[in-house]
């Protein structure tokens, strides 16, 4: 499988995450995740006691949800063990059902932001996931189906939601197809002659051209037939199925094709749909090659599963674009996928604070920052190993000037809202300062990680598991970022008249940068327990918020007066500052 030899070289994932490595690897091609090591922090689960679920990834701006199970065979097999797909059974009763009261540290923090986002309808889909480097096989298929009725039968009885529920399989055929999607985006290359109805017309411009028609519905019912998702590789989400009741839109494009066929042309926005070449057009009919639908995976996959083939009457318009750029093609996938959706930060990654950021960084060496810019010129998506991803930047900025509920909860706001955007980048906002930040974010996630592995082994004393218990409630990291903000002039013994002039020396890379960070971090943490309160409604409450760091950093001061002249905790603290400009 071409996939795997990608994989296997994905050291960042191998050797820092062992048998989840595929887990995030799978996460990352299919969700296109930029950052897949900042994710892997809070969705990862497995543990001591994770009640059967290795993966929780939520993400209420786009919908989504995946809970998974993982496996890694170390021989060849014919087929993934059933019984981890059944296991699954066991996580979504435990994320789902059990109170949080009863629920185990290691999954506590996952079912709250589950149910939560749930609750406030900010999901419109779960996905299931049984990961594994096998071949598919028909008994896990099966497996995974009950465990989507069990899951269904769950949010109906405790939340009733109208949310689609999905099992995948994820194996070697479908990684190898995720994979290949993300370099090759048409996967399904061959010729076809399609139907044209009511003619059409022919835009051209540089490097690309579009043929605007209608095409008949069973056209897309026969075709999604023979390739199912294959069709939308060029589309995240892939087709999401249907729920039998009066608001699911899924649904509804079904009924439309069963109950009023003629009027599906005036009801449906059309589809966007991607090939290597327009051969031939002519009054009745366009010969293509290859095709993927970029916009238009519901429409076409609820045409495909109506009961019977729809009439030869019914129809949808459609755009067929041919791109020979590479970066075009790129940006119509991404302008076309998520419903249309442009990236938030797309709208300010051409601004004067952003240029000027990435002018400064490119005189940093070994790090790199795009600022909110995508797309190039190549066919794969190019993963720098040394990127500092421009949304986690946003994050760590807005939580490190005293706003960690928006830093959390409102990610993409960041770049969408005037106000919330401009407190964070502005003239004042360096690459340096920038650096700084990112860098305490990282030293952060280090010490969450050896933790969580530490606990695994059962290592951790009474001081270190409460740290543990903390850091791995979603949204910690964030808040423990404010508070330490908070309290750097406690810290440093020094009034910080500005928090955007402070920043590490030239001569510091960023690798020692985060080693600065351990020694004030490992000075404050005994004191996180105050930060308790803010989290457990998710950093939804400001009151508390700001109650929370007042107080941790009443106790970090007073403990820093004492304990400062204490030998080694004075010498770490003079060794951070003497690194320090501001």
């Amino acid at each position: 499988m071409e996939y795997f030899e990608n994989f296997l070289s994905r050291e960042d994932l191998t050797e820092k995450y062992g048998d989840n490595a595929l887990l995030l690897y799978a996460l990352e091609l299919r969700l296109q995740i930029e950052d897949i090591q900042g994710v892997a922090t809070d969705a990862l689960t497995d543990g001591n006691d994770d009640k059967k679920c290795d993966l929780v990834y939520v993400s209420e701006e786009d919908g989504i949800a995946v809970i998974a199970q993982g496996y890694m065979a170390r021989r060849e097999r014919r087929s993934a063990p059933s019984n981890k797909a059944s296991d699954l059974n066991t996580a979504v009763t435990w994320l789902l059902n059990e109170s949080l009261e009863k629920l185990p540290t290691d999954i506590k923090a996952a079912a709250y932001q589950l149910r939560n986002a749930l609750e406030s309808k900010k999901l419109n889909t779960i996905q299931i996931w049984y990961v594994h480097n096998c071949p598919e096989s028909e008994n896990v298929k099966r497996e995974l189906n009950a465990v989507k009725l069990s899951c269904i039968t769950a949010i109906e009885q405790n939340m009733n939601e109208n949310v689609n529920v999905i099992a995948i399989e994820v194996g070697n055929e479908t990684l190898n197809k995720w994979y290949k999607s993300s370099s090759v985006p048409i996967l399904v290359a061959d010729e076809f002659d399609v139907p044209t109805v009511y003619g059409g017309y022919q835009v051209q411009g540089e490097n690309w051209k579009s043929y605007m028609t209608s095409i008949p519905l069973t056209f897309l019912y026969d075709n999604y037939h023979i390739y199912k998702d294959d069709l939308f590789s060029s589309n995240i989400r892939g087709y999401l199925g249907s729920l039998n009741k009066k608001n699911n839109i899924n649904n509804g494009i079904k009924r439309t094709v069963e109950t009023k066929p003629t009027n599906f042309l005036i009801y449906n926005n059309g589809l966007t749909i991607v090939v290597n070449d327009i051969v031939e057009v002519n009054e009745k009919s366009i010969k293509i090659k290859g095709m993927s639908i970029v916009n238009g995976a519901q429409t076409t996959g609820a045409i495909g599963s109506v009961a019977n083939k729809p009439t030869e009457e019914a129809s949808v318009t459609v755009r067929f674009i041919k791109c020979d750029d590479q970066s075009i093609l790129r940006d119509i996938i991404e302008f076309n996928n998520k419903q249309n959706v442009v990236e938030s930060s797309d709208f300010r990654s051409t601004d004067e604070v952003q240029d000027r950021l990435r002018k400064e960084f490119e005189n940093i060496d070994n790090v790199m920052y795009l600022g909110g810019r995508r797309g190039g010129s190549e066919d794969r998506i190019k993963r720098y190993s040394n990127l500092i991803p421009h949304d986690v930047v946003a994050q760590c900025l807005t939580a490190y000037h005293q706003d960690p509920g928006s830093a959390y909860n409102r990610k993409k706001e960041i770049w969408e809202n005037n106000t919330l955007y401009s407190q964070v980048f502005s003239e004042k906002t360096t690459a340096k300062h920038i650096m700084y930040v990112y860098s305490l974010y990282l030293a952060i996630e280090n010490k969450k990680n050896q933790l969580k592995s530490n606990n695994k082994e059962g290592k951790l004393d009474k001081t270190e598991q409460e740290i543990h218990d903390f850091l791995i409630v979603r949204g910690a990291v964030w808040l423990l970022i404010a508070a330490l903000s908070s309290g750097i002039d406690s810290i440093l013994g020094v009034k910080v008249k500005d928090q955007f002039s402070l920043y590490f020396k030239s001569d510091v890379s960023l690798e020692e940068a985060v080693k600065l960070w351990e020694k004030p971090l490992n000075i404050i943490l005994p004191f996180v327990s105050s930060l308790v309160p803010a989290v457990q409604d998710g950093l939804k409450t400001k009151d508390v918020i700001n109650s929370s760091i007042n107080d941790f950093t009443e106790k970090t001061a007073s403990m820093l007066s004492i304990i400062k002249i204490t030998p080694g905790v004075k010498e770490n603290i003079e060794s951070f500052a003497s690194k320090l400009e501001f």
